[in-house]
């Protein structure tokens, strides 16, 4: 699992027909750095997410791949690799808050 931001969404008019109607967001891996105070810093790579919660452009979320990715009510029979399965609101390493989507402007 890791957390990314959704960057953009993919529409594909011609695909397999399970993932029919399925929404696909461009995920942007991050990580934390070893700066004092810690960051999160966008690592450059990119996974095609199943969104099955709704998350939209700029937000941060949880993404699980591999055979985990088809584990959801909703993926169980879809050939999918990677799916959003939570949308994060706060990120905290010790005592440093890197990220409170409460105080977002």
């Amino acid at each position: 699992m890791f957390i990314g931001k959704v960057t953009g969404s993919v529409v594909a008019t011609q695909k397999v027909r399970s993932v029919d109607g399925k929404k696909l967001l461009m995920v942007e891996a991050y990580n934390v750095t070893t700066d004092t105070p810690p960051k999160l810093k966008a690592t450059g790579r990119v996974a095609i997410a199943v969104d099955v919660l709704g998350a939209g452009e700029g937000e941060f979320v949880l993404v699980t791949q591999g055979s985990s990715a088809r584990l959801t009510e909703s993926t169980k029979s879809l050939p999918v690799d990677a799916v959003v399965v939570g949308i994060v609101d706060i990120v905290q390493c010790g005592s440093a808050c890197l990220y409170d989507k409460g105080k977002e402007s």
